[in-house]
C-alpha cells in the first residue's frame, strides 16, 4: 500500500528507440522529500530497463495512491481523500467487497420471482455467505447506494493472494474494484457520500502541487460537502453472520459512513 504524506515530482530522459524522451512521475515518501526523489528515480530507471528488455512488466507492480492523508489511524488503515473530494479508507489486511451488479444466473431468477435487483444481490450474498468454507468467518453486509459491501471482520487477508482473489470472485465482486485491490495492494471503502448524489458541485482534487488559490477552493468546497453530507449516508448495516468483531477500524468505518443513521443512502 504505497500511501505516502510526501510526494515529489521528478523528470528524466529515457531512452526510446534511440530517441531521448522526457518521463515524469512522482515518488513517495514518509521520511523526507530527498528520499522521495529516490522512490521516483527508482521508477524511472526500473521503466528504462523494462524498455531495453532487461526486466519483464511485473502485473503485480504496486501503483501509487497519490492522495492526500486526512488521518492515519494506525500503519495499515489510512484515510485519503480521493480525486473527487470523498473521504477513503485504506486498509492493508481488513477485507472490504465491492458488489454493484448482479451474475447472469441471479438474473435469471430474477424473472422467475418478484424480487428487486438489490434483494436479489443480497440473496445472493447471503447464499455465498452460508457455503461451509466460510463458516469460520464473521461477515458484516452494507447496504449502499447501489449495492452492497461486505467486511469481513475476524481474518486479515492479503489483497494479492489467491484466496482474496477467489472471495472476490465468489461473492461477484465489481471487476474494476478487484483489479484496484490488486493493483494499489488493499482494500478501499469509500466513507463519505460521491458529491453528485448529495447536489454537491463538483470538485477536482488537486494533489500534492495545490496552489494556494486552489486550497482556498477545496476548503471552501469541504465546508459545503460536510454540511450536506450529515443528511446522507454511505452505507446501512443490513445483515450480519458468524463470528462477528468490532474493533476500532470497524467503528471508525461505521462512524464516518453514517451507518447508524436513516439516512438516504449516497
Amino acid at each position: 500500500m504505497r500511501i505516502f504524506k510526501i510526494w515529489v515530482e521528478y523528470s528524466k530522459e529515457l531512452d526510446i528507440d534511440g530517441i531521448k524522451q522526457s518521463s515524469k512521475v512522482y515518488g513517495g515518501s514518509n521520511i523526507s522529500e530527498s528520499d522521495a526523489i529516490i522512490d521516483a528515480q527508482n521508477k524511472l530507471n526500473r521503466a528504462q530497463r523494462i524498455i531495453y528488455g532487461e526486466l519483464q512488466k511485473d502485473e503485480e507492480y504496486e501503483s501509487d495512491i497519490v492522495e492526500e492523508i486526512i488521518e492515519k489511524i494506525d500503519d495499515e488503515n489510512i484515510v485519503t481523500r480521493n480525486r473527487y473530494g470523498a473521504l477513503v479508507l485504506n486498509s492493508k489486511r481488513i477485507m472490504f467487497i465491492d458488489v454493484d451488479n448482479y451474475s447472469k444466473s441471479i438474473t435469471d431468477h430474477f424473472f422467475r420471482k418478484n424480487l428487486s435487483v438489490k434483494e436479489l444481490m443480497l440473496t445472493k450474498i447471503k447464499k455465498t455467505i452460508n457455503q461451509k468454507k466460510y463458516s469460520h468467518l464473521g461477515f458484516r453486509v452494507y447496504e449502499t447506494n447501489k449495492g452492497y459491501r461486505i467486511l469481513v471482520t475476524n481474518k486479515n487477508f492479503n489483497p494479492r493472494s489467491k484466496e482474496s482473489k477467489k472471495m472476490m470472485e465468489d461473492f461477484n465482486a465489481d471487476y474494476l474494484y478487484r483489479w484496484l485491490c490488486i493493483k494499489q495492494n488493499c482494500y478501499r471503502a469509500r466513507l463519505t457520500p460521491k458529491p453528485y448524489r448529495i447536489k454537491q458541485k463538483g470538485i477536482k482534487v488537486i494533489y500534492p502541487k495545490r496552489s494556494k488559490e486552489q486550497q482556498k477552493q477545496l476548503d471552501d468546497w469541504i465546508i459545503k460537502y460536510e454540511q450536506k453530507s450529515r443528511e446522507f449516508s454511505s452505507c446501512h448495516l443490513v445483515y450480519q453472520f458468524g463470528e462477528v468483531k468490532v474493533d476500532k477500524i470497524i467503528e471508525y468505518h461505521d462512524r464516518l459512513s453514517g451507518v447508524k443513521w436513516p439516512n438516504k443512502l449516497a
